[in-house]
């Protein structure tokens, strides 16, 4: 065999040997695991301070038709990351009012995202006039949570 065929060949196995180290070099150890408490493999709720809990957020929109209006606080959800509790109004049959009644997180990343999601969910669940809305991308547990308390706050105003 020539040099010049060695070298023909010597340089894309050069070439290749340098992108497996530089992609090895690049690769990270897996984090530790994180120690689940032993109560059904669940982390414990946040807890909410008093500044948090005063924080409401309301939408509302004028009945389109007469009835009697009834409010009810659906149930407080909690995922591992935040508390959730939606209250809304019924005017007849009509969805009139969501607000927010309970939104705390932990952490300020939880925050963010709840504080992003919230008002998208709120308004879209009067818009919708039902709990049947879309999850917010990117704040799946929040989303998922506050649809299952806002369904649980209509079913409590309908009686």
């Amino acid at each position: 065999m020539s040099t010049r065929a060695v070298v023909r060949r010597a340089v894309p196995a050069a070439v290749a040997t340098a992108a497996v180290v530089a992609l090895l070099a690049n690769v990270r150890a897996r984090p530790p695991a994180i120690a689940v408490p032993d109560d059904a493999g669940r982390p414990p709720p946040p807890r909410v301070t008093a500044r948090q809990a005063a924080v409401r957020r309301v939408s509302s929109k004028r009945p389109t038709s007469k009835g009697p209006a009834r409010t009810a606080t659906g149930q407080t959800v909690t995922t591992p990351f935040s508390v959730i509790s939606v209250r809304v109004t019924l005017t007849g049959d009509e969805l009139t009012r969501v607000e927010t009644v309970e939104l705390s997180g932990t952490g300020a990343r939880t925050k963010a995202i709840n504080e992003r999601a919230e008002p998208i969910l709120r308004e879209e669940a009067l818009k919708a006039g039902s709990a049947k809305i879309d999850v917010v991308s990117g704040a799946t547990y929040t989303s998922e949570s506050y649809i299952d308390s806002l369904q649980s706050a209509i079913d409590r105003a309908h009686g």
